[in-house]
């Protein structure tokens, strides 16, 4: 059902995401204000978090298995903190990732409520096929994840961004760009795990400095695929546990505000559609 605090919380991340927008052709004709009838539609859930998996040209098939197998343990060990759990409800998806026109969502945003939701989740994720293997294009890939928030079917308290990989970026769009633009629509928070591959792995450095990004986020390595399971469950529970953050108002003029939701056609900026 919806509500004033629903209301509030999307207009919020609409006019966040108006901010990044450095034009807009206005079209005349009467402008009505159909939030919140969208948002009445859309399923309340405290976290949308959407899963970025490396599987780049450097990833063998048995380094691939183990990103894969880790992911379905994760879940599962954490199954019983869903719904009445620390997580209560999420939506998550699953995007594989390679290079600059190589990403794919193998798992769709999926509801996890209980147990039995996270149960054919991790089911999922070991039934997906590897999409690529190509170069590394970290930035193309949060660019392609970023709008996927705008049109699913869920309204979450916090949307997150969750990127792991064994390497920097050697092709594609800018990393850094991607980030702000992300957080600029409203995405809360962008999160790295970076697979280490030696102790004196510059890319813990390259994540923090390129991929991590919002409020309370953070970057958690893993010593090599082997610690992957390790690292991804623990890096699960701190971000679907994290207090949500409120979002700050933007002051708009209601002459913009006008002027943005008449541009509800943009492809990249549209409503939320109705379940």
């Amino acid at each position: 059902m919806f509500n004033k605090s629903s209301a509030q919380s999307l207009l919020s991340k609409k006019l966040l995401s108006f901010a990044a927008i450095t034009s807009l052709t206005s079209v005349s004709f009467t402008v009505s204000v159909h939030l919140p009838a969208a948002a009445a539609n859309l399923i309340p859930v405290n976290t949308e978090l959407s899963l970025l998996v490396d599987v780049s040209g450097s990833i063998s098939t048995q380094e691939y298995n183990l990103q894969i197998k880790g992911y379905q343990n994760a879940f599962l060990n954490l199954a019983s903190e869903f719904e009445s759990g620390a997580f209560g409800s999420v939506a998550v998806n699953l995007i594989q990732w390679s290079g600059a026109n190589q990403q794919q969502q193998s798992v769709s945003w999926t509801l996890l409520n209980n147990q039995a939701s996270v149960t054919q989740f991790a089911a999922a994720i070991g039934g997906a096929v590897r999409a690529s293997s190509g170069s590394t294009a970290p930035g193309s890939a949060i660019q392609f994840a970023t709008p996927l928030f705008s049109s699913n079917d869920y309204d979450g308290k916090r949307w997150i961004i969750d990127v792991s990989g064994d390497g920097i970026q050697n092709s594609g769009f800018s990393t850094i760009m991607a980030r702000n633009n992300a957080l600029a629509s409203g995405v809360s928070a962008i999160n790295g795990l970076p697979i280490l591959l030696s102790p004196n792995d510059p890319l813990e450095a390259w994540y923090k400095n390129n991929i991590q990004g919002g409020a309370g986020s953070f970057v958690l390595p893993a010593n090599g695929f082997d610690d992957f399971g390790r690292a991804i469950e623990q890096k699960l529970r701190l971000e679907l546990t994290a207090p949500p953050t409120t979002p700050t108002p933007v002051p708009v003029p209601g002459s913009v505000l006008a002027i943005f939701l008449a541009g509800g056609g943009l492809t990249y900026f549209k409503r939320r559609r109705s379940v």
